[in-house]
């Protein structure tokens, strides 16, 4: 019986002695440490060091302002510039045609109702000019020459209670007599 208490004993002083010393056994991370993030390097052994300087006050002293007086003639900047100038807006009276929209109020096959739509647009609106396209068999009635599609826009709501149908297109306008709009 000694003996059985023996041994249970030296089990137990066994069991706590590698518990006591045991490490704890660490797992396989899977993360990879990104050699970037952990990279450091000291520059002060190699930067340039400069010795702190006292200004005196005399040294920093204001300046007297110097007023320029600008004469009335104009300088030689403003002729090249009035060059420049002139020669934009030449090139720009030169251009006639650009993207606009106009609004489509007929289109079908049949002459009569295109003659009235555009006998309807003369009327109801003398500021805008009708054009008539014609690709057989279809005829199409366009009004308008509008810059903007809020302009075109504007017209359409006024044109619709006659010709529901009516649309805005992107069609190539007359800049002045897209002038002309109100």
């Amino acid at each position: 019986m000694i003996f059985k208490y023996l041994a249970l004993g030296m089990a137990s002083a066994l069991l706590l002695i590698g518990c006591v010393t045991s490490k704890p056994v660490g797992t396989k991370s899977t993360t990879t440490v990104d050699p970037y993030s952990t990279y450091d390097e000291d520059f002060t052994a190699i930067r340039p060091r400069y010795k702190e300087t006292v200004t005196s006050e005399s040294a920093t002293a204001k300046k007297p302002e110097v007023k320029r007086v600008l004469s009335d003639q104009p300088l030689h900047i403003n002729r090249q510039l009035d060059a420049v100038v002139d020669t934009i807006a030449l090139r720009n009276k030169s251009i006639r045609f650009a993207g606009g929209f106009r609004i489509q109020i007929y289109v079908g096959n049949t002459r009569k109702e295109a003659d009235d739509a555009r006998l309807y647009s003369y009327q109801s609106f003398p500021e805008l000019n009708p054009y008539m396209v014609y690709n057989q068999p279809t005829y199409r009635i366009r009004i308008g020459d509008f810059m903007t599609r809020l302009d075109a826009e504007r017209y359409l709501q006024q044109v619709r209670q006659r010709y529901e149908s009516a649309v805005v297109v992107p069609e190539k306008i007359d800049l002045k007599k897209s002038l002309l709009v109100k």
